[in-house]
């Protein structure tokens, strides 16, 4: 049936439309979306840290989210207003975004491993009047607010991490007192519009610096709800017949600061009542524990923590007894590496997700019992995708690779005071080009084969990490034994398959004096370790550029 429907579609329309019914988008604002169901099971754990234990449950998410709203109000806060969110997998994640959004105000997540220089830029851009970091993480966020050149006072929370009484620095306050000393204030109340922007995650996009992607309370809710409204995507239990098991267990090794751990892991799964334990960073020992003792029924990962599970000794089947589906997504997964985990683990579903932080982040899912593993699916309710042909802008038939283009709800609003950036990436009638190129079947089933940008990804064991290279050209210019650079991405040799692709830079020296340690030193100290030099430096007269400026990277891959 869906094959034959797919098969429609493509012939007369020239785009694959979900197989799925509609689902409903409800007009409301996010934080009644999520809460809807907490009457449910309010005094089941929410959130647990995978470390210390320390818990939550739905109920005490709930009234603590509120609390926190109305702290920040009195705080002076206004709805509208930007708060800067930089903290790992810590269990206060729900109480901070749900309160944050409660209070109207738009969460700006950054990842907290950012230099001071690159989180400059993001607050430099989103200007946010509040900022909740970690204390050891203080000293950098105060170095990156200096450097922005505004007068930026936010105010500044210190939340909890491994350690739940970690010093409070001067001109800081305690993110647990903002939480528990308050009383509720039910006079909050959403008089917004749906459409408002509600998160403003960054995001390289598909070129360039980083950007702010504006996701509004439909957005997001539209993302949760297609998530879940499928049996077939949300894997319910058989016997149960709902679209949930309030049973269900996932471990948060993705961070949530990332559009993947908070939207699919974080919020879809808070709407179903599952448990997650938090990682505040990857560790095989505290990860392999989590496991065991919490009988995981669920587990999203990233393609680096697939290539972990296969390579790892301490891997055993016994961890996942009680894991009915892993899925993957941030970056196409090969067949192989899928089957190698199939061989050692039968009895879980291994699945595929695609999309992007500008879809918040849903945009296609492979369905269970689908043996197609280097596939990424079909796409999920409410949404579109074609395949343009990259020269002409023509839809292609099944086949035929081009730039994925997707149309749907949960597609972004546009990029944080960016309107000629939006235009190039959202455009005829609302479909978004997402830089990606790819192909469907006739079956509708899409596949991920390459980037059409220049982004450069380098994998981790929780997420995979993009930047542009435009961004390692910035920092390179100013070194001022730099005349010119380019940045290039390049595939990491060896058996180590992890790191994917990594950065490589090409110089054009001021003087001979210069050396590719003292560069390298230079660039190690402005950027965090995903985006410094490990594909090396290499020094030439001149940078290869067409005739409006373009970097010509064909040119420098050609001489490598």
């Amino acid at each position: 049936m869906l094959i034959r429907r797919f098969l429609s579609l493509s012939a007369r329309l020239s785009y694959v439309k979900s197989p799925f019914p509609d689902v409903k988008v409800p007009a409301v604002p996010l934080t009644e979306f999520i809460w809807e169901t907490v009457d449910k099971w309010p005094d089941k754990v929410a959130i647990e840290c995978g470390i210390t234990g320390r818990r939550y449950k739905y109920g005490e998410l709930r009234s603590l989210s509120r609390k926190f709203a109305g702290s920040l109000r009195r705080a002076g806060l206004q709805p509208g207003n930007t708060i800067a969110v930089i903290i790992p997998n810590i269990p206060e994640w729900p109480i901070i975004l749900l309160g944050a959004i409660e209070a109207g105000l738009v969460v700006s997540p950054a990842n907290p491993t950012y230099t001071a220089d690159e989180l400059a830029k993001q607050m430099k851009d989103c200007a946010p009047k509040a900022v909740i970091t970690l204390s050891g993480m203080y000293p950098t966020v105060e170095r990156a607010l200096g450097l922005t050149g505004k007068q930026l006072k936010p105010l500044v929370m210190i939340a909890p991490g491994i350690e739940p009484d970690a010093h409070v620095p001067r001109d800081s306050v305690s993110l647990l007192d903002m939480i528990q000393q308050s009383a509720d204030s039910p006079d909050i109340r959403f008089t917004g519009d749906v459409h408002q922007t509600v998160l403003l995650p960054y995001s390289s996009g598909t070129t360039g610096l980083p950007k702010g992607v504006m996701l509004s309370h439909w957005n997001v809710v539209a993302s949760c709800a297609e998530m879940n409204g499928e049996p077939s995507i949300c894997l319910s239990e058989p016997a149960t017949g709902l679209y949930y098991n309030v049973k269900d267990v996932a471990p948060a090794v993705l961070p949530l600061f990332h559009i993947y751990g908070m939207s699919v892991v974080m919020l879809a799964k808070m709407c179903h009542g599952t448990k997650l334990v938090t990682l505040p960073k990857f560790e095989p020992n505290t990860f392999f524990n989590v496991l065991d003792k919490n009988k995981a029924t669920i587990l999203f990962i990233a393609p680096p923590l697939m290539l972990f599970l296969n390579s790892h000794p301490g891997i055993k089947q016994k961890h996942f007894e009680a894991t009915r589906y892993i899925l993957s997504g941030a970056a196409p997964l090969g067949r192989s590496d899928i089957e190698r985990f199939l061989n050692r683990v039968p009895s879980v579903d291994v699945l595929q997700a695609y999309g992007m932080t500008e879809t918040a982040p849903g945009a296609s899912h492979r369905l269970k019992g689908c043996t197609k593993h280097e596939s990424v699916g079909v796409p999920i309710p409410n949404t579109e995708i074609k395949v343009t042909d990259v020269d002409s802008g023509v839809n292609l038939p099944p086949g035929k690779v081009g730039e994925i283009c997707i149309r749907a709800p949960q597609v972004m609003k546009g990029y944080f005071n960016k309107p000629e950036e939006t235009e190039q990436t959202i455009k005829d009638g609302g479909w978004l080009h997402t830089g990606d190129l790819g192909h469907y079947d006739q079956e509708g089933c899409f596949y991920v084969v390459d980037r059409l940008k220049e982004l450069i990804k380098v994998k981790g064991f929780q997420v995979t990490s993009s930047f542009a290279p435009a961004e390692l050209e910035e920092v390179l210019r100013r070194n001022p034994d730099v005349l010119d650079a380019a940045g290039l991405r390049c595939d990491r040799g060896g058996p180590d398959k992890r790191s994917g692709e990594i950065p490589k830079a090409f110089i054009v020296p001021k003087h001979s004096n210069v050396s590719p340690e003292d560069i390298q030193n230079f660039v190690s100290q402005k950027v965090s370790s995903h985006k410094q030099l490990k594909g090396g430096i290499e020094f030439i007269d001149s940078i290869p550029k067409n005739a409006s400026g373009k970097i010509l990277r064909r040119k420098l891959r050609e001489n490598k």
